[in-house]
């Protein structure tokens, strides 16, 4: 448990109550050993003591640090990453002209809500794209193209209950990271104090800039003017993939820490594999299909990244385990010994799984 101090009064008044549990004055017949009842007082007190000693001596290393002393000491050094919430375009109809006031409050079927910065006005052909903002914070604040929105605020005249999300979505929405992964980042950044620009660092920049990216990769030479290609994801092969919404914030932060080197910063493309698996009959049940599914991302999250080849063997491997899935096929575009080769700027996401 953390370090605490109790008051003088509290300490006074534990080490009374101890004293007299032991010494029991008002007994007829007392019995006691003084020596004995002090020495048992004063040993619950220094253990006490070196207890919190114990512990703060665990607060003077990273490694074994609680995430609140951890942050206390590193922050200064290795920025922490808290939640941010997503944003995105929302599309409304409604009557041509009508005002489309700032704070429109809108919830998604999931219940979060989202709300409107800014002022908008419906266009002459009955609609308006508006900028929304979550209220709420994190992954599950992302929503995908095409879903739709119910506005759950006092509805202005003139305009419909019903919103869809557009473009690209409400994406750009991060989970704080936990303990664990500040802990990978301090440890990365103790091994490798001096950045200025060699192999690795603008990647190791990249994840320092924001919650939003799970992971980078940097490529040389990139465009006409051989610039250093930084690509930037969110989210993991083993839940959902998502672009990155917010380059100018790691575009800032990159620029902030990097020597002037000539740099871009990217979200890939997301490329779906769509795989399709063929299991034997006799192991053909819906705890196999989830541990085949299971087995490729997880081969995925390891091996996948912009300019990668994915080849229907490397699945086929990745999900036989000789004992519970003993054989099985794997088709990519349709074919068994098929490979998806992706460009630097493409990144391969298992997609959806069907079953032959």
């Amino acid at each position: 448990m953390p370090f605490r101090r109790d008051s003088l009064s509290v300490i006074l008044d534990r080490i009374y109550a101890q004293y007299m549990s032991r010494i029991k004055p008002l007994e007829r017949t007392p019995r006691y050993n003084l020596l004995k009842v002090i020495s048992a007082v004063d040993a619950g007190m220094y253990h006490q003591l070196l207890g919190d000693l114990d512990f703060l001596a665990l607060q003077l290393f990273p490694d074994t640090a609680e995430g609140a002393y951890l942050r206390a000491h590193w922050s200064s050094r290795i920025t922490p990453l808290y939640a941010i919430a997503a944003s995105g375009e929302v599309l409304i109809t409604g009557i041509a002209d009508r005002p489309v006031p700032a704070g429109l409050i809108f919830a998604s079927s999931p219940g979060e809500r989202y709300y409107t910065e800014h002022a908008y006005r419906i266009g002459m052909d009955g609609t308006v794209v508006v900028r929304v903002k979550a209220q709420g914070t994190g992954l599950q604040t992302n929503l995908a193209a095409g879903q739709e929105l119910s506005v759950v605020s006092a509805i202005p005249a003139g305009i419909s209950s019903k919103a869809h999300s557009t473009g690209s979505g409400i994406i750009g929405g991060a989970d704080a990271e936990t303990d664990e992964e500040y802990l990978v980042r301090v440890l990365l950044g103790l091994r490798n104090a001096n950045r200025y620009g060699k192999s690795g660092d603008f990647a190791a920049w990249a994840m320092d800039a924001s919650p939003e990216v799970s992971a980078a990769w940097e490529y040389k030479h990139f465009g006409v003017f051989g610039a250093v290609l930084i690509q930037v994801i969110n989210g993991s092969q083993l839940e959902w993939v998502h672009p990155v919404s917010n380059l100018d914030v790691i575009r800032a932060y990159i620029n902030d820490n990097a020597p002037p080197v000539l740099f871009t910063i990217r979200t890939p493309e997301i490329i779906n594999l769509n795989p399709v698996v063929s299991l034997i009959p006799s192991e053909d049940t819906n705890m196999n299909r989830a541990l085949a599914i299971n087995r490729m991302k997880s081969y995925l999250q390891v091996s996948a990244q912009p300019g990668v080849q994915i080849t229907a063997g490397a699945l086929r491997t990745a999900l036989i385990d000789g004992v519970t899935i003993t054989d099985a096929t794997v088709k990519l575009n349709g074919d068994s010994t098929g490979i998806v080769t992706t460009t630097i700027l493409q990144y391969p996401y298992v997609g959806e799984v069907s079953w032959d």
